[in-house]
């Protein structure tokens, strides 16, 4: 296996990128794997990108509705 910086690395190039959802999905399969006293800084991302991507998904919304 990677490294954990490696792989949060990776995850954070994913996020920039602009695919949320994918990175997400990448640090909840690393979630379950890292032990608990490593886990912290991944929940702390984890919320940023959920926040990030549901502001993402509002503001797409909005242009739907009001570009028409």
């Amino acid at each position: 296996m990677a490294k954990l910086s490696d792989l949060v690395k990776q995850i954070d190039k994913t996020a920039k990128e602009g695919d949320r959802e994918r990175a997400l999905k990448m640090l909840e399969s690393l979630l379950k794997k890292v032990p608990e006293a490593k886990a912290q800084p991944l929940l702390k991302r984890r919320k940023l990108y959920r926040t990030e991507l549901a502001t993402e998904k509002r503001i797409i919304a909005l242009e739907k509705k009001y570009s028409a």
